[in-house]
């Protein structure tokens, strides 16, 4: 199909498309162009709007790669604490659940083995002291 150059304004997104891609779209009940169509449009403004919010989280005065570093240290420390351990009764082994997909499965603390979760292949935090439980 032969483009001749007519070209015009989508109402939705305001940016000049040829005319022949303009289709009816039912929830705007009107014209729009194939990015408006097709639902990009709407994507790129929600990547917008959360790159907006990201850049609006703003750190106090005083904030430091110290400060960096130990809110990175809290965030690891609690993922470790969602791990949970059980003892098995009668074995050395730990009964565990996966923080990320809370598939249960054995642990061997002396062996170390599986060193990734099964299912998800998560890799499992290492037990401090094995004994304690």
């Amino acid at each position: 199909m032969v483009n001749l150059g007519v070209k015009a304004q989508c109402r939705v997104c305001g940016m000049l498309a040829p005319a022949d891609e303009f289709r009816l779209h039912y929830k705007y009940k009107q014209a729009v162009c194939a990015k408006c169509y097709s639902g990009r449009t709407e994507q790129e403004k929600q990547k917008e709007e959360l790159k907006k919010k990201k850049e609006e989280v703003t750190r106090p005065p005083g904030w430091d790669d110290v400060d960096e570093y130990l809110t990175r240290a809290s965030k690891q420390r609690q993922e470790e604490q969602q791990v949970q351990f059980s003892r098995v009764p009668g074995t050395e082994q730990f009964k565990c659940l996966c923080f990320q997909c809370k598939y249960s499965f054995k642990y061997d603390p002396v062996k170390k083995i599986p060193f990734n979760c099964p299912y998800c292949n998560a890799e499992v935090p290492r037990l401090r002291n094995p004994g304690f439980f």
